[in-house]
């Protein structure tokens, strides 16, 4: 499957349309189409565009020899009965680790 299908089929799978997708990875919509069409992607768009369609830039570009396309698996963090499931771009991460740090070391310094 090509790199433009799973695009197109990861963007009408997550019901985002053209514009929103261009929205977030900061083109013009007539750029996801041509993407859609199998024209090459720059490379300062890749990460975006894997962030917004919420896979990875090796899911993005593998080859994959199936004629249906299957979303990545999804994260199940399990715990004594909690269960937390997260879907998000990839800097919220990097940001909520930074501030857990933050609360941590808050609460571990001793007083």
């Amino acid at each position: 499957m090509t790199t433009g299908i799973k695009i197109r089929t990861l963007r009408e799978q997550k019901k985002i349309s053209q514009e929103s997708l261009a929205y977030a990875v900061g083109v013009s919509q007539v750029t996801i189409g041509n993407w859609e069409q199998g024209k090459s992607i720059k490379h300062e768009y890749i990460k975006k565009l894997a962030d917004a369609l919420e896979i990875s830039i090796d899911y993005l570009f593998e080859e994959n020899q199936d004629k249906s396309i299957q979303s990545p698996p999804k994260i199940d963090f399990k715990n004594e009965g909690f269960e937390i499931i997260i879907k998000a771009p990839n800097h919220f991460f990097e940001d909520l680790h930074k501030k857990m740090d933050l609360l941590i070391n808050k609460f571990d310094t001793p007083k």
